[in-house]
């Protein structure tokens, strides 16, 4: 159960304006021309839900060292106050940082307010860290529906889904989560979690894998173009260059 503490700080946060969460730099652009040279076949973007946990310095330390890899971590309000310190870590690293609501709730149950609060207040959280209010939105355990994207859209952010469930989350082993990561397609977003150490250890792996189909670490745009998650359920976004 969350503290006094932290339920008075999601409140306050929560009350606060839309209009302060547009301080930060205008959306990412579309996806730029076909690559070249090593990214001949394209890119795939690697993203990480959860956190910040206790394991994150790790995280970026593993994705440096697999050669300075770029990733997208989408984080709670609620481990963010947790952790500021690893929120301003993973921004400082040049990674993108994207909001996944409050307190991981089934949004889709919440109905609204509430549901718009779990993101408002995450936004003010992380803008608070790092200066800029997220222009992506994941929804926890993909659940979503109209409303929901369109609290996003006010907001300012794109909600993102994913291609590839990893399913590190049940326990597999890292060889099954680095086989699982590696069936993406161009322009697929990979989905992984914070707090694993199987997950972590997949991640030269999964990179190594990507760079032998001459794909990299991409960045999530926006896209005009329907990207469908699993049947019936489609995003507008995709991975691109960097």
């Amino acid at each position: 159960m969350k503290s006094n503490a932290r339920v008075r700080a999601w409140t306050t946060v929560a009350l606060m304006t839309v209009a302060g969460l547009f301080a930060g730099p205008a959306a990412a652009a579309h996806a730029d021309p076909e690559p070249a040279g090593p990214c001949a076949a394209g890119y795939a973007a690697i993203t990480f839900d959860d956190g910040p946990s206790t394991l994150t310095p790790a995280y970026v330390r593993a994705l440096n060292d697999a050669g300075w890899v770029k990733a997208t971590f989408f984080l709670t309000g609620a481990h963010a106050l947790d952790h500021p310190q690893y929120v301003t870590q993973i921004a400082a690293g040049g990674h993108w940082i994207g909001n996944h609501s409050f307190s991981h709730p089934f949004l889709d149950e919440l109905g609204e307010p509430d549901a718009f609060n779990e993101l408002l207040g995450t936004n003010q959280i992380l803008q608070s860290a790092t200066g800029h209010a997220p222009s992506l939105f994941r929804p926890p355990y993909g659940r979503t529906n109209p409303g929901i994207r369109q609290d996003a859209t006010t907001l300012g952010m794109t909600e993102v889904l994913w291609t590839v469930d990893t399913y590190d989350y049940n326990g597999i082993s890292t060889d099954d989560i680095v086989a699982n990561a590696l069936t993406v397609r161009p322009g697929g977003i990979i989905l992984l979690h914070e707090g694993y150490t199987t997950t972590l250890a997949a991640i030269p792996r999964i990179v190594e894998g990507l760079a032998e189909r001459g794909l990299c670490a991409g960045r999530i745009v926006p896209s005009t173009t329907p990207t469908e998650a699993w049947p019936g359920t489609t995003f507008f976004a995709t991975a691109a260059h960097w």
